[in-house]
């Protein structure tokens, strides 16, 4: 299926030796959404359920006590979900208006398919290797923490090489409307993000039941702030623009 789905997206036939360099690149994220479902075959006969055969999610957060799942969600929720999430980024490309954009940070966009994915399986084998018997001391907030603060990290990294466009990096109406704005906003957001990384490994040292504030409310306020931030540059550009426009009359 997800082969078939490479070629639809990556048709060779179309620019040739480059299209078909872009199918072999995403033979790495395949391959681990592939890894995810093969654990979730070998998984599910395993597994430790209660006598209603419903899935023992183990404490995290602080929680006193396991919460029940389904037995088929638990098992199979995350790489359905990873495998929807990695479509939806390969569709991007084909419906985004600025495509040319996309490609002059066509490698970073790549990455991060692959760092997404991948934190998305280290978060779910996290959470079911408890229920295989394995690691049951374990707390899985600690790899999620870790695989989150990664795909901040990464975010940081990949918002420097951004190019104006509607789904990947910063995009408000003023971002988008000139690229100067849109190059110093994404920048200014890269570091930002890397602070969100940083402050999401300092809550791996906080009580648990304030890690989930370490992560979201930083995230919350970059947005806020480069929301603002986007639209004050385009005020100073325009104030700029507007200036020069009347000297040269």
């Amino acid at each position: 299926m997800l082969v078939t789905l490479l070629f639809i997206f990556f048709n060779p036939e179309g620019n040739g030796r480059g299209e078909a360099m872009s199918l072999y690149k995403e033979i790495l994220p395949v391959m681990i959404i592939f890894l995810m479902f093969a654990i979730a075959f070998y998984a599910e006969p395993r597994v430790v359920t209660d006598a209603n055969g419903m899935l023992l999610n183990y404490p995290s957060l602080g929680n006193s006590s396991p919460n029940l799942s389904e037995k088929v969600v638990g098992i199979y929720l995350m790489p359905v979900l990873a495998l929807v999430v990695y479509v939806a980024l390969l569709l991007i490309p084909r419906i985004e208006v600025y495509h040319k954009n996309l490609e002059d940070f066509a490698d970073q966009f790549w990455g991060f398919k692959v760092i997404l994915v991948f934190a998305m399986g280290v978060i779910y084998v996290s959470l079911l290797l408890p229920n295989l018997g394995f690691f049951t001391r374990l707390d899985p907030a600690l790899i999620i923490v870790a695989a989150v603060s990664m795909i901040f990290f990464y975010v940081g990294y990949m918002l420097n090489f951004t190019k104006r466009n509607f789904f990947v990096g910063i995009s408000t109406p003023w971002t988008l409307a000139d690229e100067k704005v849109w190059e110093k906003t994404n920048k200014l957001g890269g570091k930002l993000f890397w602070i969100c990384g940083a402050l999401a490994l300092v809550s791996l040292v906080s009580p648990a039941d304030g890690r989930l504030w370490w992560i979201l409310l930083p995230v919350v306020l970059v947005a806020i702030g480069t929301f603002f931030y986007s639209l004050q540059e385009y005020k100073k550009t325009k104030a700029i623009h507007e200036s020069r426009r009347k000297k040269k009359k």
